[in-house]
């Protein structure tokens, strides 16, 4: 890797010379630009997804994939990669939460919705609203605010992968596109995001309950659509949890 110029690693976790994933981390560590697909056994799926989470653009399962799906695989990989290095030069980042901004989001997300229609790949797309960001400010003043934004980012980088798509596009909304997920996925979302709030308002004994509304999407790559009727979409069911939570309060 350091004398020659590569498009994309494939790498098997069972090779005899292999360490698994600490050899994932260090060529990923090493060489953060270059797409790495994981190859893993049949009973290797969770190391892989593992490797996913920290960095890896995908893995295939060995026997279980066939040529033409693999070379889907790499060509996304690749695709995928060099936007994402692309955007590494541009202002598309938060200053305050790490994510990407509102530009960031949108120019990179485009781009995985023309992807996934072309590839025929699923794409999960969640809105999330913090819940009550005015009465902290005025409450508590807006540094305290600004913890809340932070804590509110990283409790949604604990629930997504790290190659999926997590933004900050306004004062106290977020969106993510999760890329290749399942339909039946947004349940355990929802628990997996409850579930880090829990343990962040347990942990940090913070001076108000910290807690967000969440819209979600689904899109199966088979019709085309545009970001912007995902966006819709997800903002209806964005507005449909928060009514839900106001009928709850009054009922």
């Amino acid at each position: 890797l350091s004398k020659e110029a590569f498009d994309v690693v494939l790498m098997d976790l069972e090779l005899p010379d292999s360490k698994g994933l600490e050899s994932f981390l260090r060529i990923n560590n090493a060489y953060p630009a270059l797409p790495v697909i994981v190859l893993a056994g049949p009973h290797e799926e969770g190391l892989a997804f593992e490797a996913v989470s920290r960095g890896a653009q995908d893995y295939v399962v060995k026997g279980e994939t066939s040529e033409r799906t693999l070379g889907r695989v790499i060509r996304y990989a690749i695709e995928r990669a060099r936007l994402l290095n692309a955007l590494r030069g541009l202002s598309l980042i938060d200053q305050l939460t790490g994510l990407y901004n509102r530009r960031g989001f949108m120019t990179l997300a485009d781009q995985q919705v023309k992807l996934a229609i072309r590839t025929k790949r699923n794409l999960m797309l969640v809105l999330a609203d913090v819940d009550g960001l005015k009465a902290v400010n005025d409450g508590f003043g807006h540094r305290e605010g600004d913890l809340a934004l932070i804590k509110t980012a990283e409790i949604l980088k604990k629930a997504f992968r790290k190659s999926d798509v997590i933004a900050r596009i306004g004062g106290d909304e977020f969106a993510l596109l999760a890329i290749e997920a399942s339909k039946d996925s947004h349940e355990l979302l929802r628990e997996r995001i409850r579930q880090n709030l829990e343990e962040c308002n347990r942990a940090e004994k913070l001076r108000y309950t910290l807690s967000m509304s969440i819209g979600i999407t689904f899109f199966e790559g088979v019709n085309p659509v545009t970001l912007a009727e995902l966006l819709g979409l997800a903002d209806q069911s964005l507005y449909a949890d928060k009514s839900a939570k106001k009928s709850l309060k009054h009922a």
